[in-house]
């Protein structure tokens, strides 16, 4: 009887992992009640579990130590910032359920057939997003300045979604060996990449660039490096004038850090950052948007009136229409973060939290390319590939922007939590050099 309690809670729980993750894709910044709807039947199947086994269910992973030290690191300087309400808000609100998600997945989820629908799933999903993007971006319901944004506020995090799912896509199609299944793979990978030269978003396409070579340097195929640099190629002389332009600025190395059409604010943001972590190296300035908004308010404006070059620009802006200035303002009230996830976790938990921070991670990625190198291969094998790129691809984000938010941090927990299920549930004959199975060290199952 607690067999098939166990069952058909674990059956649940997936259905409400797959729920969520579309209502994250969909309504990523509303349908709050169906979220929490879920997320509580998550939370719930794993009790269930618990009570119907009559024993604590929390796996062991190589992460656990790094989660939770991240958290107290956060924690402790939530106690230390100028808000600590918002501080705790976001420490409690939104990093906790990132870690809840892994936990929960970790715990309930436990065979492949399970994550081979779940990721289905996503990729279905995803593939739906994109659709409604490319409509929308046609129709004028999905654009926000002339860029691709689909279900998201803004390019960059439609872009970063794309990136988290496509090189998944790319190495699964290497496995499936039917026709239909290859077919809607390389539907999904055209729209999606098509979705992803919409945005124009030039830190994405350097991610999956990277991203692409990996996975043909990994799968050693050198039919889909010469496809892929032949594609990009073409792309040149078919694609509209403006995004070649666009595309152009990223092999500007000479003017990276002088032409504002490169880095934007990115440069002075850089430059608040690192002197917000001067004056606030242990602790940094606490958590949460409001804590970073209020301090690069304050930052901004001392670096800008140091800098001659800044000053003659203040001077100037002094001129403008007082509509324009709102404008300005309003852009600069709204960055919440350091448009580089290093220095944004350094800036907001201190060097303590920064370390822990890089530990976590270093850790997930060590655990990603060691259970791909030495898994015995098939599905598992291609996804753990996948998975791995798709970190690089989101990492590779990290440099000038942030994945540490809603909704962009859930799917990728979402992607760490897969990772880790692959390696519990993968075949004990997947073994290390060692002679030792890929997970022994990390966990142990229940």
């Amino acid at each position: 009887m607690n067999i098939k309690i166990t069952a058909y809670t674990s059956r649940i729980s997936e259905y409400a992992f797959i729920a969520y993750f579309f209502i994250l894709s969909f309504f990523p910044y509303s349908a709050d009640i169906i979220k929490l709807l879920c997320f509580l039947t998550i939370i719930g199947s794993w009790m269930i579990m618990m009570l119907s086994e009559k024993k604590m269910l929390f796996t062991k992973t190589s992460i656990n130590i790094p989660i939770f030290s991240f958290l107290l690191c956060s924690l402790a300087a939530s106690f230390y910032s100028a808000h600590i309400k918002n501080s705790l808000e976001t420490v409690l609100h939104d990093y906790l359920t990132y870690f809840i998600i892994f936990f929960c997945m970790i715990n309930t989820i436990r065979s492949q057939e399970q994550i081979n629908r779940v990721v289905k799933a996503m990729l279905i999903t995803c593939g739906l997003v994109c659709a409604y993007g490319v409509y929308g971006y046609y129709t004028g319901i999905a654009i926000r300045d002339e860029r691709l944004v689909a279900t998201f506020e803004y390019h960059s995090r439609i872009a970063k979604y794309i990136s988290l799912l496509l090189p998944i896509a790319v190495c699964l199609f290497f496995w499936y060996k039917n026709k239909l299944s290859r077919l809607s793979l390389s539907l999904f990978v055209i729209l999606c990449s098509f979705s992803l030269i919409l945005t124009m978003s030039r830190t994405s396409w350097v991610a999956i660039f990277i991203a692409m070579i990996f996975i043909g340097f990994a799968t050693q195929k050198k039919l889909l490096m010469a496809v892929f640099i032949g594609v990009c190629g073409l792309l040149i002389f078919i694609l509209p004038s403006k995004f070649i332009t666009h595309a152009t600025t990223i092999t500007q190395v000479n003017k990276l850090f002088t032409s504002k059409k490169i880095l934007g604010e990115r440069l002075l943001c850089w430059k608040a950052s690192i002197a917000i972590i001067q004056d606030h190296p242990l602790l940094g300035i606490g958590p949460g948007k409001r804590n970073f908004r209020d301090a690069y308010q304050r930052y901004r404006e001392k670096i800008k009136t140091k800098e001659p070059s800044q000053k003659k620009a203040v001077s100037v802006k002094r001129t403008e229409t007082q509509d324009k200035k709102k404008t300005v303002t309003k852009g600069i009230e709204k960055l919440s973060h350091a448009h580089n996830i290093f220095l944004h976790i350094w800036a907001e938990t201190g060097i303590i939290g920064l370390l822990s921070f890089l530990w976590l991670f270093a850790t997930v990625f060590y655990t990603a390319i060691k259970s791909w190198r030495f898994s015995s291969g098939g599905y598992e094998k291609m996804l753990l590939l996948g998975i791995t790129a798709s970190l690089i691809a989101i990492f590779s984000h990290g440099f000038t922007d942030s994945f540490w938010k809603k909704p962009d941090a859930l799917f990728l927990w979402y992607i760490i939590s897969i990772l880790f299920v692959v390696i519990h549930t993968m075949p004990i004959t997947s073994k290390d050099k060692r002679g030792k199975r890929i997970d022994e060290e990390d966990a142990s199952y229940h």
